[in-house]
């Protein structure tokens, strides 16, 4: 197995393209490993239901490779099995090469949390609420006056690890509330160990969502 595989118990997410053209996506987690390409995959749910996937579908799956980031391969359904105690499972053959999703195609997450803004010249802060992060950058409230390229100072806490960086105002937009503005930022040189934990927050984060029936298309 070359060194960007995923891992055994490692937590996936399956998405696949309806008749519709929509894309729907599941959380799994792979149990198995074969030699030969072959994955056994947790049937996932949809809410509390299995989700039926046809013998002969392509799924994808995306997976975040503790040190190299987040990667995608194509998947066939081959058949759908049960182990030793019944647990119903996915057998699936790799179709296509793994591919390493670029910086362009994080991830992003909807939350509110904690976060402080301060412009880097100046020593005013101000604690506000994000609206959404992703790998690149956050987007959050502020009633400061920011303009585009601004370069601004972040702290805020992702589960019970903080984190400090330099970012880039790339975008201002109006709200619906009084003198407040969604200012979207760009991390400025993070290192990518940092990048990396926090696009396995994400995934953490959406992959209870899709179990949860949060993020499914129905």
């Amino acid at each position: 197995m070359t060194s960007n595989y995923p891992k055994i118990w490692q937590n996936v997410k399956l998405t696949k393209i309806k008749i519709t053209g929509e894309m729907e996506e599941y959380a799994s987690k792979i149990v198995g490993i074969e030699d030969d390409g072959m994955f056994l995959l947790e049937t996932p749910l949809k809410k509390t239901q299995l989700v039926l996937l046809i013998n002969g579908s392509i799924v994808n799956m995306v997976y975040m490779h503790e040190n190299l980031g987040m990667y995608s391969v194509d998947l066939e359904v081959i058949e759908k099995i049960r182990d030793d105690n019944n647990i119903p499972l996915i057998r699936a053959k790799k179709v296509s090469d793994i591919r390493k999703i670029q910086r362009r195609n994080f991830f992003r997450l909807l939350t509110s949390m904690d976060i402080v803004i301060r412009k880097a010249d100046d020593v005013v802060v101000e604690k506000t609420k994000t609206v959404d992060i992703s790998g690149g950058g956050i987007k959050l409230l502020s009633k400061q006056n920011f303009e585009v390229n601004d370069i601004v100072k972040l702290d805020f806490k992702l589960e019970s690890k903080e984190f400090s960086f330099d970012a880039k105002v790339v975008k201002i937009d109006n709200t619906d509330i009084r003198d407040m503005k969604e200012i979207s930022l760009q991390f400025i040189d993070i290192l990518e160990k940092d990048r990396n934990e926090i696009i396995r927050f994400i995934f953490d984060k959406q992959r209870e969502g899709i179990k949860k029936g949060m993020f499914s298309n129905d």
